[in-house]
This record gives C-alpha cells, structure tokens and sequence, in this order.
C-alpha cells in the first residue's frame, strides 16, 4: 500500500521551497525518496507481520482452550501450551475424570484439524 503525500505536506514542501530558494528538481527528488522510504517501511511491517502471525496463531489456540478450561471450573493446575498442530495439556489434577473433561473442552474448544496432547498427571494416580 503506497502513501501519497497530503495536500498539506505538498503544501509545506512548496514553502519551505520557496522560502530556501529549492528548485523543482531538489523538490521533486525529495518526494521520490519520501514515497520510496513509505514503500520499504510499509514492505518491513508487512514481513514483520508475517513473521509474527505464527506465534499469535499459537497464542490465540492457548487463549481459547485456557479460558475454556477456566470457564469449566476446572483446576487452575493446568496448563496449556499450545503449537502449530494443537495444544498440550499439562499440570495436576485431583481426579481423572477431571483430566478427560480438560481433554474433551480442548477438543471441542480447537475442533478436529488440531490435535490434543493430555498429559495431565492425575494426584495419587
């Protein structure tokens, strides 16, 4: 996406060209390398945002299934971490009832395209 420059910038440039005597030529340069720093700082935050979508993806499938877990008033002794293929499931839980329920809130929560690690340690099992 290229920004052109507003009319009040135009505006500026053409004063501050009149007043230090610049020529059409220094003006015209100087709006080619303005447009052209726009278009490689636009080009850098469209690769920074590409390189980043991985890691908010994965941060989005641990917010889902934590708050999923949560709202099931399931132990807060569980812990999501999540990857490209899914989530693990990890901590501590009184009973394995409670480890299957974690289970099947993250399956529902993610659906069928992403896996389920449970590796949930039951006390005393």
């Amino acid at each position: 996406m290229r920004h052109k420059p507003t009319l009040a910038v135009s505006a500026l440039l053409g004063l501050g060209a009149a007043l230090t005597g610049c020529s059409q030529q220094t003006l015209d340069s100087a709006k080619h390398d303005a447009q052209h720093n726009a278009a490689a700082v636009n080009q850098q935050a469209q690769q920074a945002e590409r390189q980043a979508r991985p890691q908010i993806d994965k941060l989005k499938l641990q917010s889902r299934v934590t708050t999923a877990l949560a709202a099931a008033n399931l132990p807060t002794t569980i812990h999501v971490r999540a990857d490209a293929d899914g989530v693990y499931l990890r901590g501590t839980v009184d009973s394995a009832g409670d480890k299957k329920r974690a289970g099947q809130i993250a399956r529902d929560t993610l659906g069928p395209d992403k896996a389920v690690h449970n590796q949930i340690q039951v006390n005393g099992g």
